[in-house]
């Protein structure tokens, strides 16, 4: 399991299961935003997806969906 701590205090660590395949801990400050960074992540997680089955049209929908996701956490 590989584990990957952010410059402000977030933990995440790969659980290795596909159905929950990130174990997020949050620093305090990131502690209310963590619903909306979780979607994030598994968004992009169907983007990489997507990129690695060279589905281009559904490439560029989740790139959307990513992108959308970013820029609501403003």
């Amino acid at each position: 399991m590989s584990v990957e701590n952010g410059p402000c205090g977030c933990r995440v660590a790969e659980t290795g299961t596909h159905a929950d395949p990130l174990c997020i801990e949050f620093c305090p400050f990131h502690h209310n935003q963590s619903g909306t960074i979780a979607i994030t992540l598994v968004r992009m997680d169907q983007l990489k997806s997507a990129i690695q089955a060279r589905d281009w049209p559904d490439t560029e929908f989740q790139f959307d969906r990513v992108l959308r996701s970013l820029t609501k956490q403003q």
